[in-house]
Formats: structure tokens, C-alpha cells, sequence
């Protein structure tokens, strides 16, 4: 899986070429994006902490995924601002999938060692899943 959203990052490379012939303000942007972009995908792989939003990384994934799908369908030619929103908003939803999984499979044993713990007369913690558990 990680290899995989890896790849989805490095779809944003195209992007990030046609930003270095913007205006400076134009390659500051795409710059940022990219690093944004990175940065989400590594919290997604390896989070530090519980709690990305993902609704709204799945809201992200789908309008990436669809916008860059249907443009590259749509259209004869390739453009690199569609072929990096549609690598990467399939990447994003793999990866967003996985963190999902994971989590909820971080909640159930806690809450199972809770549940044991409490059963023993030692009392319940009520800190969730930790993230160092994931990796």
C-alpha cells in the first residue's frame, strides 16, 4: 500500500514542471501544493496522530479522481494538471481507505484491552488508539 500512494505522489510531478514556467507566484503555489499533497499522503501512511479529517480527504479524493478520470477521458490530449489530479486523487483514496481500516481496527482492540483490563478491576483508558500501535 505504500508503495502504492508513493507513486500516486510522484503523479504530481508533471504538475510540478509545468509550474517552474508560471510567473514566480504561479511556482510558489504549485510548490506548496505539492508539498501539501506529500504531506497528507505521509500522515495518511504513517500517522503521527489519530484524528485526519477524513471526510474531507475523501471529499478530496473524489473530485481529484473524477476531475482528473474524466478530463483525461474527455480529452485527446494528456494534460500534466489532469494526470497529476487524477494520479493523485486515486493514490489519495487508497491510502485514505487503508488509514480508515486501520484506524477502526486500532479502536476495536483498544477498546478489547480496555474491556479485559477493566474486567481485572484495573480501570478503563479512555485515550483511544494509539498511533505508535499502527506502525
Amino acid at each position: 500500500m505504500r508503495w502504492y500512494a508513493y507513486t500516486g505522489c510522484l503523479s504530481v510531478v508533471p504538475f510540478v514542471a509545468e509550474g517552474f514556467r508560471l510567473p514566480w507566484y504561479g511556482t510558489t503555489t504549485v510548490l506548496a501544493a505539492a508539498l501539501a499533497a506529500w504531506g497528507l499522503m505521509a500522515t495518511l501512511i504513517r500517522p503521527a496522530v489519530a484524528g485526519v479529517p477524513l471526510p474531507a480527504v475523501w471529499a478530496a479524493a473524489g473530485l481529484l479522481a473524477l476531475y482528473g478520470t474524466g478530463s483525461l477521458m474527455l480529452h485527446s490530449a494528456v494534460s500534466a494538471g489532469a494526470l497529476a489530479a487524477g494520479g493523485y486523487g486515486w493514490a489519495l483514496a487508497v491510502a485514505a481507505l487503508s488509514y480508515q481500516r486501520r484506524y477502526r481496527a486500532a479502536v476495536r482492540s483498544a477498546d478489547a484491552a480496555s474491556s479485559s483490563r477493566s474486567s481485572g478491576g484495573a480501570t478503563a483508558s479512555a485515550s483511544g488508539p494509539r498511533a505508535s500501535s499502527w506502525v
